[in-house]
């Protein structure tokens, strides 16, 4: 997996581009979302239209994101979630769980 950040009217972006899937791409977000938090960019946006694929263990970290990045009263949300992320989203009813837009654009608007 491969981890772009932009920022956008003070929010960060990150694009998570090819499959997100154990213990060596966990880690590489959980460094991204460390130094997001460590810098207090509470504000974030994971755009997943790249990623082909999420397990268990990428859908965790993603949670376990979420949770840190409300603790410290910020907001964590999903844009472009479709194909076979968006069926282990919705499977897993985590629609429900996360904030989720259509576009980075419609969550940029969100977070207004």
């Amino acid at each position: 997996m491969t981890i772009a950040r932009s920022q956008k009217d003070g929010i960060e972006v990150l694009r998570l581009e090819g499959t997100f899937l154990g213990r060596p791409d966990v880690s590489l977000f959980e460094e991204s979302m460390f130094q997001l938090l460590h810098h207090d960019k509470i504000r974030i946006i994971l755009d997943v239209e790249g990623l082909k694929m999420v397990d268990s263990a990428g859908l965790g970290a993603m949670i376990s994101a979420m949770i840190s990045v409300q603790r410290k009263g910020g907001g964590l949300c999903l844009a472009h979630v479709g194909g076979e992320v968006a069926r282990v989203v919705k499977s897993m009813q985590l629609h429900r769980v996360f904030v989720v837009y259509d576009t980075v654009e419609n969550a940029l608007t969100g977070f207004r």
